[in-house]
C-alpha cells in the first residue's frame, strides 16, 4: 500500500483492480483501526448490495463525510430513517410521472441553448460546468416544481466547493475536528450557508404555488402532516440538488467526450435524432425515448466506462461469509463499479467504447440473480431512486442538444479523470459548441 500511494491518489480504481488481480476477488487491507475489505467478484457484490443487504449499512467514511453536505438525506441515511423517507419520496419517481417529465427536460435544454449561443454561431465554454448548470435547471423543473429564481450559478458553485472540501477531508490520514478554523472548514460553512438559504427560498416559493406531484411537494406535504421534520425535508432537498444534477451532469460530459472521439457513434446518434418529429410542431414526450435506442445504448456504455458513483462502500452490521471468507462485523466493504465494469473477465475489450453491448434487450447484468457486472446505480433496495429519471434525462438532453449544436472538446488528449465524490474531468473540460440546426 505504501508503494502505491501515488496510484491510490491518481487512479484509485486502478489500484483496486491491481489488488484484485494480485490477491484475488476478496482482499483484506491491513488497516490499524478497522478491517477494510475489497470485493470484486460480481457474485459477492450482489450479496452485499442485494442478497444480504440488511447485514450492511452506510456508516462509512465515504457517506459520513458526504453527510456534512447532504445531511441525512436518502444518499447518506440508513435503517428506519431511510425507509421512511424513501416511502415518502418514491411516488415522485414513479415510472409514469418520470415519463411526464420529458417535455420539461426538452424545454430546459432549448432554453439553455438559447442562453449559451444567443445569436452567435459558436461559443467556448467549460463543458463540465455547463452540464452542471443545465442539469440543475432540469432538477428544478422536474423535481422541485419550478425554476431556481436566478440562483443556479450560485448553487452550482456552492455545491462543487462543498464537495471539494469533503473529498479532501475524506482523504486526510488523520481526522481534523470540525471546530478548527481551517480554510476548508470556512469554505464548507460558506457553501452550506448558500445551500441552506437556497433551500429556504425553494421551499417558500413552492409553498406559494399550486399543489402538484413533484417530489418537493411530496416533502412539503409530509412536513405538514408531521411525517417528516424540517431538518429531514431540508436534507432531502439538498440531496435532490446535489445528487440529482451532479451525477447526470458527469454522465453527459463524458458522453459528449466519447461521441466526439468516435465519429461513427456520433453519426448514428445524429441519424436517430434527425428522424425524430419536429419538437416545435409536435412536442416531445417519453415516447421519443423509445425512438432513440442507439442514443440510450451510448449512455449506458458511458455509464459502464465512467460510472459517476465509481466506488460504493458499506459497513458490515454482523458477521457474514463472502467469497468463502469470514467477514467480521464492523468491517468496511469497498465495491467499485468502475473496476468491475472495466474488468476483461466480464467485458470483452473493456476499454473500448461500444454501445452495441447495450442494444436489444436490456442488459442481463442489471436484473435477475446472476453476477452483478454492471451497477452504475447500485443494486438491491438501495438502487438509486433517480435511476429511471436519469436514463430518460440523459438521452433526451443529448437528442435535444444534438439537433441544435455540435460539441467538441478543445484539448481531448489532455482530459484526465478526477475521482472525487463523482467521476469528473479533472480541472473542467474546455469545449466549443457550434450551432448546427434549429431546434
Amino acid at each position: 500500500m505504501l508503494r502505491n500511494i501515488a496510484l491510490m491518489r491518481r487512479h484509485p480504481p486502478a489500484f483496486l483492480a491491481q489488488c484484485a488481480n494480485r490477491y484475488g476477488p476478496v482482499v483484506r487491507f491491513p488497516m490499524p483501526r478497522s478491517e477494510v475489505w475489497l470485493l470484486s467478484d460480481p457474485d459477492d457484490v450482489r450479496r452485499v448490495l442485494q442478497g444480504n443487504h440488511r447485514a450492511y449499512g452506510k456508516r462509512t467514511i465515504q457517506y459520513d463525510t458526504l453527510a456534512l453536505v447532504t445531511g441525512t438525506g436518502l444518499l447518506a441515511s440508513d435503517a428506519d430513517l431511510w425507509r421512511r423517507m424513501r416511502r415518502i419520496m418514491s411516488a415522485g419517481f414513479h415510472h409514469d410521472l418520470v415519463a411526464s417529465m420529458a417535455e420539461a427536460v426538452h424545454e430546459a435544454c432549448t432554453a439553455w441553448v438559447g442562453k449559451v449561443l444567443g445569436s452567435e454561431p459558436e461559443a467556448e465554454l467549460d463543458l463540465d460546468a455547463a452540464m452542471l448548470e443545465l442539469t440543475l435547471d432540469i432538477v428544478a423543473a422536474t423535481l422541485l416544481g419550478g425554476p431556481l429564481s436566478g440562483r443556479a450559478d450560485e448553487l452550482v458553485e456552492a455545491v462543487m466547493a462543498a464537495l471539494h472540501v469533503v473529498v479532501a477531508k475524506a482523504q486526510q490520514p488523520l481526522p481534523v475536528p470540525e471546530s478548527w478554523p481551517t480554510p476548508g472548514h470556512r469554505r464548507l460553512r460558506h457553501s452550506m450557508s448558500v445551500l441552506d438559504a437556497a433551500v429556504d427560498d425553494v421551499l417558500a416559493t413552492r409553498r406559494s404555488a399550486e399543489p402538484g406531484t413533484d417530489t418537493l411537494w411530496l416533502l412539503i406535504t409530509a412536513l405538514d402532516e408531521e411525517l417528516a421534520s424540517e431538518q429531514e425535508v431540508r436534507d432531502e432537498v439538498v440531496t435532490l440538488i446535489v445528487a440529482g444534477h451532479e451525477t447526470v451532469a458527469a454522465t453527459l460530459t463524458w458522453s459528449w467526450v466519447l461521441l466526439a472521439a468516435h465519429p461513427e457513434a456520433e453519426r448514428r446518434v445524429d441519424a436517430e435524432v434527425a428522424a425524430l418529429p419536429d419538437p416545435l410542431a409536435h412536442g416531445w414526450d417519453a415516447n421519443v425515448i423509445e425512438r432513440l435506442p442507439y442514443t440510450r445504448a451510448a449512455v449506458a456504455e458511458c455509464l459502464r466506462l465512467y460510472p459517476p458513483a465509481w466506488v460504493i462502500t458499506r459497513r458490515s452490521l454482523e458477521a457474514d461469509v463472502v467469497g468463502g471468507f469470514d467477514l467480521p462485523a464492523g468491517a468496511t466493504v469497498i465495491l467499485s463499479p468502475y473496476a468491475v465494469q472495466h474488468d476483461d473477465m466480464w467485458w470483452p475489450k473493456p476499454e473500448q467504447f461500444d454501445p452495441e453491448r447495450f442494444m436489444g434487450d436490456r442488459s442481463p447484468a442489471e436484473t435477475g440473480s446472476g453476477p452483478l457486472t454492471y451497477f452504475p446505480f447500485g443494486a438491491g433496495p438501495r438502487l438509486c431512486i433517480g435511476r429511471d429519471l436519469a436514463l430518460m434525462e440523459a438521452p433526451m438532453v443529448i437528442a435535444t442538444l444534438a439537433r441544435a449544436l455540435r460539441v467538441r472538446p478543445l484539448r481531448p488528449s489532455t482530459i484526465r479523470e478526477d475521482f472525487g465524490v463523482t467521476l469528473r474531468p479533472k480541472g473542467g473540460l474546455p469545449a466549443v459548441v457550434t450551432r448546427r440546426r434549429v431546434s
